[in-house]
């Protein structure tokens, strides 16, 4: 409500999109709540601000009823990939307003109708994954949380709407019954309203470092991500870093829980990002290194944080990008190498006395399959170690080692067979698989045809997966192995022209922001 005295009167920012403007003085609700800055109600009208030409803007309210209207035939559930806070709540009436699933004219109908389809497609998909253990970013997305997501920031929402998008047209892949031009015209509009909305954000000096932008980032870097084929993810994971750095460093806003779930996803992803990429293009790795403990202190505030990888095992992939970085910096310097190989050979030995069976004993569930994944971590992570360094010639390429490497790749072709049949766990299987799928192409001891036959499996199982979690990101994994096996190189950096992010994770939890 308007203050009193004030008269009721609308701000500028209302006046311009012709909507009804509630008076609230400093700044209205309505521009609060969508993430604009309010300009006011000053005499003097804004030069900044574009004006619409009248007629331009219709009732949402008269939009809506015509379009539910429309769709009672033609209604389908959309996609919405956002993991909820909420526990499991029975559909609603809410949950099923009949809107036609890509003739939608508004945001909100948007979110409402890829709830349901969350609810209905998506959700069950990841039930399984509970079977690891209690996981409080999975379950149903009930009213409630809509219409909170309906009052966030315009590109945090969008953000959402790109991420069901991109699911979508990656699900029906092959469908010739699904529109995929029209859902790709909507996920790059969405995209760049997206975009612009952040930007207008965050060039507000009060604004430019809340938890929100930090949320924002993170949901265009999924987006993009997802789309990996075709969009650079690298750019966010910058800005997210450059955010994390003003508020205080990794550590400090690791303190706060409703960061938790970013931090914990853009470590992952920067940290195995540096894995897949030129060693000359690692990116942060002082930084990780530097905060390790922190980065482990959070492994604990979910059952699959790292993509079911093993917190002692990912600190070591940390390591590892760290002597790749300095390799590049040591070039030919000998004595240089001759300590990098020193470092190399400790970290070799502490992955070789990792236990997955005693981390497994410290599960609550599943305490086979969280084994199985700490054996195929354990192993991929020694082949990543070993054939990288290698390719930067840390370590020699002798007898010995080229025979440990393939069996190393026999147990891990193994050990993934086993993975991918399994719902529960299957679905963290894309980073070892691109590991096999590299080391494949220089394991000449794999005997019997081990190396041909571990490169058929890679590429049989990378285009099921990504069918099976909705991502571009395999696809783009076996267009990269495929280019790599062609070429007839070898050596880990010749597998990888850019940076890559192989990783399969669909949303990051907003929940605690929204409800702060």
């Amino acid at each position: 409500m308007g203050e009193p005295g004030h008269g009721k009167r609308h701000c500028w920012e209302c006046l311009r999109r012709c909507l009804v403007c509630d008076s609230t003085r400093p700044a209205c609700n309505r521009c609060t709540a969508a993430g604009t800055l309010c300009p006011g109600y000053s005499d003097v009208k804004p030069t900044r601000l574009r004006w619409l030409a009248p007629g331009t803007v219709r009732s949402r309210v008269r939009r809506r009823n015509r379009d539910a209207s429309m769709s009672d035939e033609t209604s389908e559930p959309s996609v919405y990939s956002r993991e909820s806070k909420s526990p499991p709540a029975s559909q609603s009436h809410v949950d099923h307003v009949s809107i036609s699933r890509f003739g939608l004219h508004t945001n909100a109908d948007a979110l409402v109708h890829g709830a349901e389809y969350y609810n209905v497609a998506i959700f069950p998909d990841l039930c399984p994954v509970q079977e690891l253990g209690s996981n409080p970013s999975i379950y149903q997305i009930s009213p409630e949380l809509i219409r909170e997501a309906c009052a966030s920031p315009d590109y945090l929402r969008l953000g959402m709407l790109c991420m069901t998008l991109s699911h979508r047209m990656n699900r029906t892949r092959g469908d010739p019954g699904a529109n995929h031009r029209d859902m790709a015209e909507r996920f790059y509009k969405y995209r760049g309203d997206a975009i612009r909305s952040l930007r207008e954000f965050i060039s507000v000096e009060s604004q430019c470092t809340a938890d929100v932008a930090l949320a924002g980032i993170v949901s265009l870097l999924l987006a993009d991500a997802q789309q990996a084929a075709s969009l650079n993810w690298r750019p966010h994971v910058e800005a997210a870093i450059k955010l994390v750095h003003l508020r205080g460093g990794f550590a400090a806003v690791a303190a706060s829980r409703i960061l938790q779930p970013h931090l914990l996803f853009l470590s992952f992803v920067a940290v195995i990002g540096n894995t897949t990429c030129p060693a000359s293009t690692i990116l942060m790795a002082e930084a990780h290194l530097g905060a390790l403990d922190a980065i482990m202190d959070l492994s604990g505030t979910t059952v699959t944080s790292f993509q079911m990888c093993a917190p002692a095992l990912f600190a070591e992939i940390i390591r590892i990008n760290h002597l790749r970085m300095r390799a590049t910096m040591h070039g030919e310097q000998e004595t240089g190498t001759q300590e990098l190989a020193q470092e190399v050979h400790v970290i070799l030995e502490r992955i070789h006395h990792f236990s997955p069976e005693h981390w497994a004993d410290i599960k609550p569930r599943s305490r086979e399959d969280w084994a199985l994944m700490g054996r195929i971590y354990q192993t991929a992570v020694t082949l990543y170690c070993v054939s990288s360094l290698q390719s930067l010639s840390v370590l020699p390429t002798t007898p010995h080692l080229s025979a440990s490497c393939a069996a190393h790749a026999r147990l891990l072709h193994q050990l993934l067979a086993l993975a991918v049949v399994s719902p529960r766990i299957k679905r963290f299987t894309l980073w070892p698989l691109v590991v096999l799928g590299v080391v494949a192409a220089s394991c000449s001891h794999m005997h019997g045809g081990g190396a041909t036959s571990a490169r058929a499996f890679v590429a049989a199982q990378l285009p099921v997966l990504s069918r099976h979690v909705g991502t571009y990101v395999p696809l783009t994994a076996k267009s990269v192995l495929d280019k790599f096996w062609a070429s007839g190189e070898t050596s880990w950096d010749a597998c990888f022209d850019r940076p890559y992010a192989f990783f399969t994770q669909l949303a990051v939890d907003t929940s605690r922001i929204l409800t702060d």
